[in-house]
């Protein structure tokens, strides 16, 4: 963690060095012989990091010291590029910087000179102090004995290598390919769920247990036994499955289980409520329902729970999966199924297949005796054969597989808190830039489900991902959490519709390991814990809560000490559940006034905020305040009460992605939205109350993500400011399309032909009851004007009023069309010659009565499209 923290530092003081025409000569002096300092740190490292693991002490605070020193510098850069991106605006916008290229100073602007100049004073001498420090910490090294690593390092690039990334071929179920050495208890536990003798057990519930350690494959094999085959065939009415993890809450737990059996969660929030709920659902239903991962030994908590489970019918199953034969008998199981550890055999089949894939038969010959002794240090555990298989894929030689074997890391069970050897080591087979992304990942909760997008845009608004002038920084995290996926430090990969992976989940284990790594790093805690944790050294934190809307004036005021905190991330444990509550709160003017005021104090304090959210939070603004938080790039307010942003937030010039998600209130951004020029993700949906978006958002030309595109109003844009927004991708909607202007060439300015990577695009026009001839014709020129690249994937065109539809829709040319979806376009009689297309494989055509007649089962024109193999015409 260290060495990718003083990795950072280094490429950033590198990168300033080279605009030297900005900074005195001392300071540049000072910077060059501070990189070095770092460099020289950095050799001893691996040393240190194993003096570390052995807790010697005095090693672990002189890490902790380097830390300090490169999370100061990596401040005091920030600081830098962010005044000096301040004054680049302010030229733009009309102002006169202090210096130009070639050094020549303006004096029509002495005060913007000074403020300056006097910037450029304290941060060289912020510096300098800097480097004294890490000049007093180099000094220790020697009295620590420690020394430059002599042995072989086998590291991947700082970029993860493309050619060797492979495609998991995993499923957001269970990926049944690494699971081995499991059948006999699968085949018992499906005879316990499925045989004659066990439908007479008239005990409801009927609860199997699967009991072993961490990493034995307790979850996978439970996936296993409830996706299998056997079960499709309507043994079960109901099947749910519940992830508990460590907080046995009878209410979370409840509400779980419903939106598990109906797939929405419930609109109530007492616990009587939702237990009557269920009760009714189950009612004469033979259920299977999987608890994962149960901790809890309080009986008394299971009795409540299962209160509800009486109402199933004979026959009903519970599985529940534990670490703790205490656990399963607290929870009054019926039949105990007892992992044990895998044979030598067994673990080499994980192992070889991880690690072995894609080499030669002689490779392979030359490399097994070596990885058949490494295979018995993993113990029989699968999650540890799999992850050291996953991380010897780089190690291509013999001499490198015999430094893992002969690693001390594997004599340090005793003193690694709980962590597996195996882990361990597949961590430290990391390259800096993985290290650090991987250890974030523990600022999520045990078994939360990660979601890809999300956790890379984090990762760039911390500055973990380096910039490449070949691909966007989201595209290089990306490939990092791919590689995470493919090493096994992530698994339980989610695909969306499109077969790319979207989610993830963090083995328990492998979660215990990020923590580790991450020292006092990282802090996860529940808003309702009553002992808060020290948080002095704490950079990142996260904040749970359950329940109804959250209450900023819960947030504990020992988060106003913690200055240096970059990620404060507070969100609900289920998004749904709070949009729902949403639904039916108010807020008083006091209730306002109070939440506002908390922010604002902590806005104050946490000036190094780098990513901010506060999901399902009852707020209606946020404060002037915010102006403060100059160097946030992550700024998410989903699901939240806010009515409006204030125009301070423009202040924050490196803000990189904005989240505005179900915020239903929401009705106006700031005015000057064009200056926040860092902005790279604008999302808005669901925000029904919006009216428009500001003009000059067309300046943003950074913009990757803007999910909803309003057109027109007083303030509003028109659609010619989407010409200059041609990295936009993924999906875009465009709204209001009926108050575009009428010329062609207006439409045409949007230039939406030249967006390659935008995959789905939405066209939806808002007319009253009566559209007059005008206004059709008006449509139908916007229409044809806003013809998209032919790399689109989803067309969608919601209640348009023209009578044809534009030319370009139907051409070959459009290659990767899979979708089309037409809806409420009452005036068009005849379908664009869409059979022309050869990937269209799906077709709606919704509430347009016209179309409905020609092309309905038995139309005359059915024939055309009859080829389209998921069509639907209603």
């Amino acid at each position: 963690m260290v060495d990718s923290l003083i990795s950072i530092a280094v490429e950033k003081l590198n990168t300033i060095l080279q605009d030297e025409v900005a900074l005195f000569a001392s300071v540049t002096n000072d910077i060059k012989k501070l990189s070095s300092t770092f460099e020289l740190i950095q050799a001893m490292l691996e040393d240190a990091e194993s003096q570390r693991l052995k807790k010697n002490k005095e090693v672990t605070i002189w890490l902790e010291k380097i830390k300090d020193v490169a999370y100061d510098v990596d401040d005091i850069i920030d600081e830098w590029t962010t005044s000096e991106a301040l004054r680049s605006q302010a030229t733009d916008e009309g102002d006169v910087s202090c210096f130009s290229k070639n050094n020549v100073r303006s004096f029509l602007s002495p005060v913007t000179c000074f403020n300056h100049v006097m910037l450029r004073h304290r941060i060289g001498s912020r510096i300098r102090e800097a480097r004294g420090r890490l000049d007093d910490i180099a000094k220790d090294m020697n009295q620590l004995g420690l020394s430059v690593s002599v042995g072989e390092r086998v590291r991947m690039d700082s970029q993860v290598r493309q050619n060797e990334n492979r495609k998991r071929e995993t499923s957001s179920l269970v990926d049944r390919l690494s699971i081995v050495g499991r059948e006999d208890d699968k085949n018992k536990i499906l005879d316990l769920l499925l045989s004659e003798s066990s439908q007479e057990v008239t005990e409801v519930p009927f609860v199997i247990s699967i009991v072993g350690m961490g990493g034995l494959g307790k979850t996978s094999l439970a996936k296993l036994v409830y996706n299998d085959d056997k079960l499709k065939e309507g043994r079960f009415h109901k099947k749910m499955w519940v992830c508990v993890s460590e907080n046995f809450d009878v209410k979370q737990i409840t509400k779980l289980m419903i939106e598990s059996a109906t797939g929405s969660a419930p609109d109530c929030e007492s616990l009587d409520q939702l237990q009557r709920r269920l009760y009714e659902f189950l009612h004469s239903k033979r259920f299977l329902l999987v608890l994962d991962d149960i901790w809890s030994e309080d009986r008394r908590m299971w009795d409540e729970l299962r209160l509800p489970f009486q109402a199933g019918a004979v026959g009903s199953r519970i599985i529940i999966t534990t670490r703790s034969e205490n656990v399963a008998k607290a929870m009054g199981s019926t039949r105990t199924c007892k992992l044990k550890v895998l044979s030598d055999d067994e673990c080499w089949s994980l192992f070889s297949g991880e690690a072995l894939e894609h080499r030669s038969k002689t490779e392979r010959s030359e490399l097994e005796e070596i990885g058949r002794k490494i295979v018995k240090k993993c113990q029989g555990v699968p999650l540890a054969a799999k992850t050291i298989g996953s991380a010897m894929q780089s190690r291509r030689t013999r001499s490198q597989w015999e430094l893992v074997l002969e690693s001390e890391i594997w004599n340090l069970a005793d003193v690694m808190e709980g962590i597996l050897p195996a882990l361990l080591l597949s961590y430290y087979d990391l390259p800096p830039a993985l290290k650090q992304c991987f250890a974030y990942c523990s600022i999520f909760p045990k078994d939360w489900e990660i979601k890809k997008d999300k956790i890379v845009k984090l990762w760039v608004a911390q500055g973990f991902i380096s910039s490449d002038t070949s691909k966007e920084m989201e595209e290089i995290g990306g490939l990092y959490f791919d590689d995470l996926l493919k090493r096994s430090l992530l698994q339980d990969a989610g695909m969306d519709d499109d077969g790319k992976i979207f989610k993830c989940k963090m083995h328990d284990l492998v979660h215990d390991l990020a923590q580790f790594v991450s020292g006092n790093d990282c802090s996860i805690m529940k808003i309702t814990q009553g002992a808060m944790l020290n948080l002095n050294k704490v950079h990142h934190s996260s904040l749970t809560f359950t329940g109804s809307a959250f209450q900023v004036t819960s947030i504990p005021s020992t988060f106003y000490k913690v200055h240096k905190l970059r990620t404060l991330l507070i969100f609900p444990e289920s998004e749904l559940s709070i949009y729902l509550a949403l639904r039916l709160l108010n807020m008083s003017e006091m209730e306002k006034a109070r939440s506002c005021s908390v922010l604002h104090n902590l806005f104050h304090h946490l000036r190094c905020l780098r990513a901010l959210e506060i999901g399902g939070a009852k707020i209606s603004r946020l404060p002037g305040t915010v102006r403060q938080l100059k160097q946030l790039r992550y700024l998410d307010l989903s699901y939240s009460m806010i009515d409006e942003l204030p125009e301070e937030l423009i202040d924050c010039i490196n803000l990189q992605s904005l989240i505005l998600n179900f915020c239903r209130f929401l009705k106006r951004l700031p005015r000057e939205m064009r200056k926040l020029i860092s902005l790279r993700h604008l999302e808005l949906r669901r925000t029904p109350e919006l009216e428009y978006l500001p003009k000059g958002i067309g300046r943003l030309t950074s913009l990757q993500t803007l999910t909803e595109f309003i057109v027109g109003g007083n303030d509003g844009c028109e659609l010619g400011e989407l010409k200059h927004l041609n990295l936009l991708r993924g999906s875009l909607r465009i709204t209001q399309l009926q108050k575009a202007m009428s010329s062609q060439d207006d439409a045409m300015q949007a230039d939406l032909y030249k967006k390659a990577e935008l995959h789905t695009l939405i066209l939806s026009y808002e007319y009253g009851e009566v559209v007059g001839d005008e206004e059709k014709r008006r449509a139908e020129v916007v229409l044809q004007g806003l013809q998209p690249h032919t790399n689109l994937k989803v067309l969608k065109i919601w209640r348009y009023r023209g009578s044809k539809f534009p030319d370009w829709m139907g051409d070959p040319s459009f290659s990767n069309l899979i979708s089309v979806e037409l809806s409420d376009c009452t005036e068009c009689e005849e379908l664009p010659p869409l059979w022309n297309l050869p990937t269209l494989r799906k077709l709606g055509v919704y509430g347009c009565p016209l179309l409905k007649e020609r092309y309905k089962e038995g139309g005359d024109d059915r024939h055309k499209i009859a080829h389209i193999s998921d069509l639907v015409v209603v």
